[in-house]
């Protein structure tokens, strides 16, 4: 199989830029076998761009790129072959796809795609921003010309807002609704109970079939935890998203355990021009989250507890940075040198987040600080993000994955989609941006490095910690599972495998 040396040119970063390029994966015999999955959530629709949904949609869909199991290292996918320069990015397709449709996969299907996103009414059409126009060079090769560095673009052509959809279906209007991608699974609708159990089978055309486990998944809607359970000790599915607190009694029935890391929540503060406006407020706030609360209450100790956004090896990364402590005694001080008291905050918080929201509720009280929790349905709840309404939120959002690159501009930058009260970023902050963005790659970790500072000096982001993700599952059914870190909620499908019949 093709391998791909890149150029790292100096406007590239580790993170959206790996050494070779290569297309992974073990051969096996043929697909065979039914994946029985049960997840607490339903399809929001079938459009990759709207919200968080790839527990269904990386069934049916692929991008250009594609993250390894790590979750920062970058793959072939549609693409077999990528160039990165300041100016442009050009891309190798794959030759031998079909969408299911049986529309060819091409060139020309790139550029569609592209131009369906900056139509788009959503942060994806900002997220690639960058690019002026896509050149067909050939039908299997496409130039990205830029009008502006974009280094963090070949991460983001790895998300799901990013994925490949049949251009017939878009020029359908039948995208939203009908999902029609290149990926190993067709949507089975026929054998679908909407709001019950969702079926995907094998698409017999499939580029890479030897990479293909099961022949079949089936997606049971199992809203919570103890029904997902209950529905494995039935035998009625072979793997749940489960619980951290379930995994002892999990393993002494006979079941197994995969932990792996699926998000770095922490306290993200949007309005830091009012409620929020003084650092000595937002370092307050900081030192009273109760992670170590969260993590024995919620967790069962799984949790880690990182200083930053991003781990060593990556540029921005700044060696030996503290955390905030846990200090309630040291959290009032700071509010009465402030001269601020009865600050009352509301923030949303979805079901599943119940105990965290209750426990960081409880903590700010102690410090004189009465953050009122409005619970809503999920899907209003990923929708209130954006909304400017809440002054601060304890989650987390993707896109501030991927880099520095990513993360400043989608967060902290004037026009970035998660600057929600819409705050002037320390003019510091963003000159080191526009600094990081032009300068030699040998150049970058400093200014990106001192960016991070900021950020941690400033308490403009704080309280992080990485939430365990759990599958519980039937060794006896599945001989092996297959998780992405920083990808909740969903399984690497086509990489499981299950025990021969």
């Amino acid at each position: 199989m093709l391998q791909k040396a890149i150029d790292c040119a100096k406007y590239a970063i580790a993170a959206s830029c790996i050494a070779t390029a290569g297309l992974s994966g073990t051969a096996w015999a043929e697909p065979a076998g039914t994946l029985k999955w049960g997840i607490g959530f339903e399809p929001q629709g079938w459009n990759p761009q709207l919200p968080p949904n790839t527990t269904y949609t990386q069934l049916v869909y692929e991008g250009l790129l594609r993250m390894a199991p790590d979750g920062t290292t970058l793959e072939p996918a549609l693409a077999t072959e990528w160039t990165v320069t300041p100016e442009n990015i050009t891309f190798v397709l794959r030759q031998d796809v079909q969408f299911h449709d049986g529309t060819p996969f091409n060139a020309d299907a790139v550029i569609a795609n592209i131009e369906n996103v900056q139509k788009a009414s959503n942060r994806w059409r900002e997220a690639i921003g960058g690019i002026a126009q896509v050149v067909k060079v050939n039908d299997y090769t496409v130039r990205f010309e830029l009008d502006r560095p974009s280094p963090s673009l070949p991460f983001t052509l790895s998300q799901r807002g990013l994925n490949m959809i049949s251009p017939k279906a878009i020029a359908d209007g039948i995208w939203e609704r009908e999902p029609v991608g290149t990926g190993p699974y067709t949507y089975n609708q026929a054998d679908t109970v909407s709001g019950s159990t969702y079926v995907f089978d094998f698409f017999p055309d499939y580029y890479d079939p030897e990479s293909v486990g099961p022949e079949r998944v089936e997606i049971s809607y199992l809203p919570d935890a103890a029904s997902r359970y209950n529905a494995l000790l039935a035998g009625q599915v072979d793997a749940i998203d489960g619980d951290p607190t379930q995994m002892a009694t999990a393993e002494s029935q006979g079941f197994s355990n995969q932990v792996w890391r699926t998000l770095r929540y922490h306290l993200l503060m949007f309005d830091r021009a009012d409620a929020l406006g003084d650092v000595r407020v937002r370092k307050a706030l900081c030192m009273a989250m109760p992670l170590e609360h969260i993590n024995a209450a919620r967790y069962d100790g799984l949790l880690e507890f990182p200083s930053q956004r991003f781990d060593e090896g990556d540029p921005a990364h700044v060696a030996g940075l503290e955390p905030y402590p846990y200090d309630i005694e040291g959290a009032k001080a700071l509010l009465a040198e402030a001269g601020v008291s009865n600050l009352s905050l509301q923030f949303p918080s979805p079901d599943f987040m119940r105990i965290i929201s209750e426990l960081t509720k409880e903590s700010f009280s102690m410090i004189g600080v009465d953050a009122e929790i409005m619970m809503m349905p999920t899907p209003e709840y990923f929708q209130s993000f954006y909304s400017g309404r809440y002054p601060f939120i304890v989650n987390t959002m993707t896109p501030e994955n991927g880099g520095m690159f990513n993360y400043y501009p989608f967060r902290f930058a004037l026009d970035g989609p998660a600057n929600t009260f819409k705050v002037e970023p320390p003019a510091r902050l963003e000159e080191l941006y526009q600094l990081a963005l032009t300068a030699p790659e040998a150049e970058q970790p400093a200014l990106l490095q001192e960016m991070t500072q900021i950020i941690h000096d400033e308490a403009l982001d704080c309280g992080y910690f990485d939430t365990a993700g759990v599958v519980h599952y039937n060794s006896e059914r599945i001989a092996q599972i297959a998780t992405t870190t920083w990808e909740p909620s969903a399984l690497r499908y086509k990489d499981v495998r299950m025990v021969a019949e």
